[in-house]
């Protein structure tokens, strides 16, 4: 997940908690199915974890990935079904991001998030192997994570490899719905907000120079982004659209309503959403749980299916490395009462 407000700076916290999750009286929460993306799953004490801190309080849906480079040309599944074994015997349904990314061997070009798969590179026999050996663990499917900001190559080179992914998942199980790979909220914000003038405001902050950095400083990123996410949503094989959301949640409801439009209105599913932003706003637990509020909140109002919150625990590697429920030795976080409340519909009543 990253933030795209760029200089938003919040050294104010003032509290708000009177109300701020309280859409109307006594109502039970109707809002969008709630997940967790990239919760810790790699071992079986990970696994653990995760499960004992989702399922006391009905989360069922999770996300992670799966990367071809890390597998090498010969692939073993064999860790990757005990993982979803133990998941969906847990009772997890799984949407599996399958990574943009791939050995040396099968890259003309890579950076450290993805890389261009050549033409001649076995694509089709990983996925193949990917889907038989755990495709019917899957919930969902996509290729890519934040392509419109982390490919290496051109959007009609991640279009490519993405309908050469969805013509093996068309072939060999069409049953599986296909989640085009989330973008960020770039083009989105800059579309409602610099061009449609959407309204955004923040508690105790002046956002005047902070829109002109955004909507003036990086006007011709934010006109590319636009077109390659027009592009890539237009002429796709894929069956729900995905957004990341973050960090700015006045922006949510519009960027949602834009990414319908340009997906022909398609579902809409929010893989990740979350924050502050790291390098921006303050990162102390009590700052975080109070944004937190007002992103449930944001969310349940959103018209979309499902959205998975980014994060279960804190990392050292995320760009929100701070916006886990729990901190890196998993310990429970203020952020975590806000989000059990919302989810068990305490918050409600």
């Amino acid at each position: 997940m990253r933030g795209y407000f760029p200089a938003l700076r919040i050294f104010c916290a003032s509290p708000f908690w009177a109300g701020v999750l309280l859409l109307s009286g006594s109502m039970s929460y109707a809002g969008p199915e709630i997940g967790i993306s990239f919760p810790p799953v790699s071992a079986a004490e990970h696994r653990a974890f995760t499960t004992n801190a989702l399922r006391p309080i009905g989360v069922t849906h999770i996300r992670f990935a799966d990367n071809w480079r890390r597998r090498g040309l010969q692939p073993d599944f064999a860790p990757l079904q005990r993982r979803m074994t133990a998941l969906r015997q847990a009772g997890f349904t799984i949407l599996l991001t399958v990574q943009s990314d791939g050995p040396d061997a099968a890259c003309a070009a890579r950076n450290t998030h993805s890389c261009l798969i050549t033409e001649d590179a076995p694509l089709e026999v990983y996925l193949e192997g990917l889907l038989t050996a755990v495709g019917d663990d899957l919930d969902a499917i996509q290729f890519g994570n934040e392509w419109d900001n982390q490919f290496v190559g051109t959007a009609e080179e991640f279009l490519a490899l993405h309908q050469r992914f969805a013509s093996v998942v068309r072939r060999n199980r069409p049953d599986l719905p296909i989640v085009l790979g989330g973008v960020t909220g770039r083009a989105a914000y800059a579309q409602v907000h610099c061009v449609d003038q959407a309204p955004v405001s923040i508690p105790g902050i002046d956002l005047e120079g902070l829109s002109t950095d955004f909507c003036i400083g990086d006007a011709d990123r934010n006109r590319r982004t636009i077109s390659d996410v027009r592009y890539v949503l237009g002429h796709a094989d894929y069956d729900i659209a995905d957004i990341h959301l973050d960090d700015v949640n006045d922006l949510w409801l519009p960027a949602t309503r834009w990414i319908s439009s340009v997906a022909g209105g398609r579902p809409i599913w929010v893989t990740e959403f979350g924050g502050p932003a790291p390098d921006l706003e303050p990162q102390d637990p009590a700052y975080q749980a109070q944004r937190l509020a007002r992103y449930l909140t944001a969310i349940a109002n959103l018209p979309i299916a499902r959205a998975y919150y980014f994060k279960l625990t804190d990392d050292d590697t995320s760009v929100h490395d701070r916006s886990g429920l729990y901190d890196r030795r998993g310990q429970p976080k203020l952020a975590l009462d806000v989000f059990t409340d919302f989810i068990t519909g305490d918050a409600y009543n």
